[in-house]
């Protein structure tokens, strides 16, 4: 079920999407100049090799139309987002850890960038090899290596070296879009704005563990509509649900922030116990303490999901184990009392989330959602196990 990527700018000349004849279906992001509209879905049964620009038009009118009616409609009544040309320079922080083949073209995007004034700055996680550093070291980019494992000291590292106030994060697997930092920079033109997270996309859906992972389990993205996200305007649901406030794979942050709600926590993420949860819990610190964060589907990045069902069930199990770590977490920092993380826990997490998943799959496969289950009772014994490796790691260096 190999289904082709592909993105549509409907304020340019349609023009036909050839070399598609190995493929059943496209996917395609449609955008209006840097915002996206959204996914416009087609069948390539019996295989073509081309899609023609005729067909597209037909199929953007039938599925889109009121999307991109509203987006016209919106662009001639408002003043647009994106009339100023942002000039703020921003820092651009890579973590990785013996992935240069991915980092090469993460890189490659990155390098590539619609934006006058940015560093690159690449975190090399606790190597096993030079072959990180000797990627860098052939490229305009500064590398830093942080000796101590775990996507969370690599972050920290990043806040530590970056020279600019805004500071924004990606990962190896990602691949952003040229205007990705504009758009982030548009958004930080509101001094109140003190976060910004965005689109993202499916770079790829050849195998099965990605589409199921993109279309049934739901993917990165977080929707076509710009939010922002403040406390006064929250209730303690809503500040608990903070993956609906991004992704750690695109957001960025003034540096300014963490002298007033800290820097990200060891214990949580990527190479710890934990598994993940280390962008949720800053997301809720940062809203919890009055801050703003503004979800901007204009900065877009694309992710290489994971292509087998071996690492998307391990990702899924560690999906579970990290959102439990988050909500102990939340309750370990006092940003919500113990009864709220527990009654959100049952009646969103488990009852809206995993238990229908159980009764009604919906094309998701019950052992993936029993490893997500699994992964939640796990998390209580990962969280203290992950916390006390940090302590250790916080006394080695």
């Amino acid at each position: 079920m190999p289904g082709k990527i592909c993105e549509i700018d409907v304020a340019e000349t349609i023009s036909p999407i050839w070399g598609v004849q190995r493929y059943d279906w496209l996917y395609i992001l449609v955008r209006h100049h840097s915002e996206p509209i959204g996914w416009l879905s087609l069948s390539n049964a019996p295989h073509h090799p081309v899609i023609s620009a005729q067909r597209l038009y037909e199929e953007i009118t039938e599925q889109l139309s009121w999307k991109l009616s509203l987006t016209l409609l919106r662009t001639r009544m408002m003043v647009p987002r994106t009339e100023r040309q942002p000039t703020d320079p921003i820092s651009v922080v890579i973590c990785t850890r013996d992935r240069a083949d991915l980092l090469a073209g993460c890189l490659k995007t990155i390098l590539a960038l619609d934006y006058p004034n940015y560093e690159v700055v690449v975190i090399d996680n606790a190597p096993s090899s030079e072959a990180t550093a000797k990627l860098a070291a052939s490229l305009p980019v500064r590398y830093v290596r942080e000796d101590r494992p775990g996507l969370d000291w690599a972050r920290n590292r990043g806040i530590a070296e970056a020279r600019h106030d805004i500071i924004a994060f990606t990962d190896d697997d990602v691949r952003v879009d040229r205007a990705w930092l504009r758009s982030i920079g548009n958004t930080f033109s509101d001094p109140e704005v003190m976060a910004v997270t965005g689109f993202i996309a499916p770079a790829e859906l050849e195998s099965e563990a990605q589409h199921l992972f993109e279309l049934k389990y739901g993917g990165m993205g977080k929707g076509f509509s710009r939010r922002i996200f403040r406390k006064s305007e929250l209730n303690t649901y809503d500040l608990l649900a903070a993956q609906a406030f991004g992704v750690g794979a695109n957001m960025a942050f003034r540096s300014r922030v963490f002298s007033d709600i800290g820097i990200f926590d060891v214990a949580l993420d990527l190479g710890t116990l934990a598994g993940g949860g280390g962008d949720l819990d800053m997301f809720h610190r940062l809203v919890a303490k009055g801050h703003t964060l503004v979800y901007e589907p204009a900065a877009l990045v694309w992710h290489i999901h994971r292509r087998s069902q071996d690492s998307l069930r391990r990702q899924i199990h560690d999906n579970g184990c990290s959102f439990g770590s988050y909500l102990l977490t939340c309750v370990r920092n006092r940003t919500v009392s113990r009864r709220q993380a527990l009654l959100f826990a049952i009646r969103q997490w488990f009852g809206r989330w995993i238990m229908p998943r159980l009764f009604l799959p919906r094309g998701f496969p019950r052992r993936l959602t029993l490893a997500e289950l699994m992964g939640a009772f796990r998390s209580p014994r990962a969280y203290r196990a992950s916390q006390k490796r940090a302590k250790q790691l916080a006394e080695w260096q």
